[in-house]
């Protein structure tokens, strides 16, 4: 999705192409205390396995997704897929090399994105977008780098007019995305791993 000039995101690093494995090793770096990458890596997490994970994500989406860093450094990484933009089928993944990720992690995956997809169903209405990954690097972290995204994001999603969901496995997101306007909608206990899923929603702007 070609962002580079929308006046939103004029002080953001818009993706090229040949950043995608950068971008996704800062989310794998970000996300390496999550929960849900810990129990998709059996509580072992692997950086490089997770990397590969979000770089076949960002490969597939790039084209229709936003995909937006604090700056060349890309300390911290957002990305958002519109709506209306249909996931990836089984065999663009698998042609894309998901499988290096490994079967075991896959399979995880699977079982628990089933859950998230449910739930994600009672509240994203046709018309909302998608929050699908926002993260800063761990050494960078409390530093300035994601709310300045953030914010030009959000201002780019009043401009036209979008709502937005998004869930989050850490409770203490939920304070973050509030100051955001973001609303919890529910909070549920997910099978997979144990954990627990707070779905959230900003409505659009009127």
């Amino acid at each position: 999705m070609n962002v580079h000039h929308n006046p939103a995101f004029k002080d953001c690093y818009v993706m090229q192409r040949e950043d995608i494995e950068r971008f996704a090793d800062t989310l794998a770096d970000g996300f390496s205390q999550y929960n849900l990458f810990r129990y998709v890596c059996n509580g072992r997490y692997d950086h490089c396995k997770m990397s590969r994970f979000w770089a076949v994500s960002i490969a597939l989406y790039s084209e229709k997704a936003i995909c937006i860093a604090d700056s060349k450094e890309v300390n911290s990484v957002l990305i958002y897929i519109p709506p209306g933009v249909k996931e990836p089928d089984s065999l663009s993944y698998l042609n894309a090399g998901i499988l290096k990720m490994g079967l075991r992690r896959l399979f995880r995956m699977l079982r628990s994105k089933a859950e998230v997809q449910n739930v994600a169903k009672r509240y994203k209405a046709d018309d909302d977008g998608y929050l699908f990954a926002f993260a800063t690097r761990l050494d960078k972290q409390g530093q300035h780098y994601g709310k300045p995204l953030m914010a030009a994001f959000l201002r780019y999603l009043d401009a036209i007019g979008e709502g937005c969901y998004l869930e989050t496995f850490k409770p203490e997101n939920v304070g973050f995305y509030e100051q955001f306007s973001f609303q919890l909608k529910e909070q549920i206990p997910v099978k997979s791993g144990n954990l627990t899923l707070f779905a959230m929603h900003r409505p659009k702007s009127k």
